[in-house]
């Protein structure tokens, strides 16, 4: 007898139950049946719920460090809303100076610690670029999946001498002001399932002529970022 897959609460199925609820709120607004702003008062609870999935799946620091940044701005969205903290979020956007000019601080005071560089053999990778970068190059013929993280910075993944367990692996992206760069072999197939808010995703790759190729699923969600995929 075969098992029924399980349901995996990921960032882009609250997202998505999210988007589909405001369009069932706004029309049941519109036949006079309730009032949707009694209830889109509460949207920053989605951003919570997305940091929440984000740490439960987490197998690395990554993950935990991109939940805790949702969790972080939902919960003071949502605190502001219902009244708990008299604290307009839009009022903390110098912060973004404060962190803009803290990290041209710590990149000239670290000038003898250069960026995050490597070469991961195992089956997982795992990388976070905070005000900083990491440059990664993987070399596992057993490569599974990784999850990577960037707010307020940057990361390079070198795919280009790994090999896919099973014919397949998956990539969790998460940037908040940042990027990626990503570097696949050319016989790879790269599917696309990351969702960009005032952000954007170039997939420079060329396509595999066999379609049993081997597979890279990206999924995430970046945010005033980019990224990119390359051969």
């Amino acid at each position: 007898m075969e098992s029924q897959p399980r349901i995996r609460i990921t960032g882009q199925l609250i997202l998505g139950v999210a988007i589909a609820t405001a369009g069932l709120l706004f029309t049941l607004n519109n036949l006079h049946i309730l009032r949707a702003r009694d209830y889109l008062r509460y949207w920053p609870a989605v951003l919570v719920a997305i940091g929440l999935a984000r740490i439960t799946q987490a197998k690395s620091a990554a993950g935990i460090v991109g939940g805790s940044i949702w969790i972080m701005v939902g919960g003071v969205m949502l605190g502001s809303r219902l009244g708990f903290l008299d604290v307009n979020i839009w009022s903390l956007w110098p912060l973004i100076l404060v962190l803009v000019g803290g990290r041209i601080v710590w990149q000239t005071l670290s000038m003898d610690a250069p960026v995050d560089r490597g070469v991961d053999t195992g089956s997982k990778v795992s990388a976070v670029a905070v005000m900083g970068g990491f440059d990664r190059r993987i070399t596992s013929k057993e490569f599974q999946d990784g999850e990577i993280t960037a707010f307020m910075g940057g990361g390079k993944l070198d795919l280009r001498e790994a090999a896919p367990a099973g014919g397949g692996a998956v990539l969790n992206l998460f940037a908040l002001m940042g990027g990626f760069e990503i570097i696949v072999p050319e016989t790879w197939s790269v599917i696309l399932e990351v969702t960009p808010f005032m952000g954007g995703i170039e997939d420079n790759t060329r396509t595999p002529a066999s379609p049993t190729a081997p597979r890279l699923v990206l999924r995430g969600f970046v945010m005033m970022s980019g990224v990119e995929i390359k051969n």
